[in-house]
């Protein structure tokens, strides 16, 4: 019988045996029987791996966008005493931003035109006379108002307004505020994620709501009780809805009294009703009639002035649906909520399915039918596009990015440009190829390799919000002449 130290002096040989058979395999497949097979892992490469130097820059990324947001900080600590943001003070801070090969992406526009954003951009000059609304669409990546949420707080600090805007009735996922909850009558039309149906009509969140009255009344409770969130600081609500056959009574309680009862009327492909709010803590809506007409969403507002950010999030979707929307219904809302700008963060979910060019150029195409739809709805409404982020697949046990993610972006670029519209490289800006196992080991992205930690989401939006705003500096010289 061997003792402890022969024992364990026999095991340390056989794996250094293994390690230097392992070595001289250099990742080799070998086939043992027809289509058995035995495949060995690559030290090599595991040993010279090129996320290695990438490592430092990508920390450096991440550590930059923090020292941003500090410095930016003290700039909204000294604008709040004098209630104006400070621009070019950010356009100083952003300008400079450059770390070795992997620099912080700006956004990007076709022959640098920065008129591309001349709608919010004007919007945005004139937001202390009147409102307007920014629509967020995204995928899983932007559920629970992640990346839209920063915006809106740092736009409404700076430009007025407060209030989330744009609620879903029937949300996947809850925000943390404000919160919805639904009656078992109410049914969803969505296009976003699955076959559509011509007997239902889709609104401006790709999805819309109706009651069954056969089950009894609709019922919709919001619940906003932190005073410290811009999100539940609102005044009033705006119900959106239409295609009322009838009319039917709206029941409206806030912290659980009754303000009033009134009627719905026919309104249209689409109407929009507006109810006072004192208190946001606890408001309900009963919605009773024969039919139900289609309710497209529900808005939490303040005032007739500031600035808007509505989350759209669509678990599943590839941004491939706009063209099943009611044009009709888009156009009019459009004007009703003075749409400046709308931002598509789409990608992800097109990814498992692209395994070759065309397969990436393909899906390319698709967005530039959207793109070109949402023109024909709205030409004068500004559009930014968020390109996909790095998305990591495992690889002889490594997880690697995606290895179509490059050509996807590049193509997702070139269309977005060519539509005169703006594009975040979000590729770029976290880092490149190789860049999300980083963040994943930073506690900025989920262990999936794709989807980012709320501390992650809110760091990228910041490089949106301030690229953004860098731009919007350069047109405001321009504008005033400077």
């Amino acid at each position: 019988m061997f003792s402890p130290v022969k024992s364990f002096l026999f095991l340390l040989a056989c794996l250094i045996l293994l390690a230097i058979f392992l070595y001289w395999q250099d990742g080799q497949t070998i086939v043992i029987y027809k289509k058995m097979s035995i495949h060995f892992f690559d030290v090599k490469k595991w040993l010279v791996s090129d996320l290695l130097p990438k490592t430092d820059s990508v920390k450096n990324i991440i550590e930059k966008t923090k020292e941003i947001e500090e410095k930016i900080n003290e700039i909204n600590k000294e604008d709040a005493i004098t209630n104006h943001i400070d621009t070019l003070k950010i356009a100083s801070i952003i300008k400079p931003l450059q770390i070795g090969e992997n620099f912080v992406s700006k956004i990007e526009y076709p022959n640098n035109n920065l008129l591309v954003l001349k709608s919010f951009f004007d919007a945005l000059m004139n937001a202390r006379n009147k409102s307007t609304h920014i629509l967020y669409y995204g995928d899983s990546q932007i559920e629970e108002d992640r990346f839209s949420g920063f915006l809106r707080e740092q736009l409404q600090k700076h430009y007025g307004g407060s209030g989330c805007g744009l609620l879903s009735f029937m949300p996947v996922t809850q925000w943390i505020y404000p919160k919805i909850n639904y009656s078992d009558t109410w049914i969803k039309w969505s296009c976003y994620a699955s076959s559509p149906k011509k007997s239902q009509i889709y609104g401006p969140m790709a999805q819309s709501f109706v009651f069954d009255a056969s089950k009894g009344n609709g019922k919709i409770s919001i619940k906003c009780n932190n005073k410290g969130e811009y999100a539940c600081l609102f005044n009033r609500i705006k119900l959106f809805y239409g295609y009322a056959s009838e009319p039917i009574l709206v029941h409206y309680f806030n912290e659980k009294e009754k303000i009033l009862s009134d009627t719905l009327n026919h309104g249209g492909k689409i109407a929009v009703k507006e109810f006072a709010v004192e208190k946001t803590e606890a408001i309900t809506f009963y919605f009773e009639g024969f039919e139900s007409p289609v309710f497209y969403g529900i808005s939490l507002e303040s005032y007739d002035k500031g600035v808007y950010v509505d989350n759209i999030s669509l678990r599943g979707s590839s941004g491939t649906f706009f063209h099943l929307l009611s044009k009709e219904v888009l156009i009019k809302f459009f004007e009703q909520q003075n749409v400046s700008l709308i931002i598509l963060q789409f990608g992800g979910n097109a990814m498992p399915m692209i395994s070759s060019e065309e397969k990436a150029f393909q899906y390319a195409q698709y967005i530039d039918f959207q793109l070109k739809t949402l023109k024909r709805v709205h030409p004068w409404t500004s559009i930014l596009f968020v390109g996909p982020s790095d998305m990591s697949v495992n690889e002889n046990g490594e997880m690697v990015t995606h290895p179509y993610l490059e050509s996807v972006n590049e193509q997702l670029k070139s269309v977005v440009l060519k539509n005169k519209a703006a594009y975040f490289d979000m590729y770029r800006a976290m880092g490149g190829k190789n860049s999300m196992t980083i963040w994943v080991k930073e506690n900025l992205a989920a262990k999936d390799y794709v989807h980012f930690s709320p501390v992650g989401a809110r760091k990228i939006a910041a490089l949106i919000y301030y690229s953004l705003m860098k731009d919007f500096s350069e047109y405001e010289k321009t504008q005033k002449g400077i």
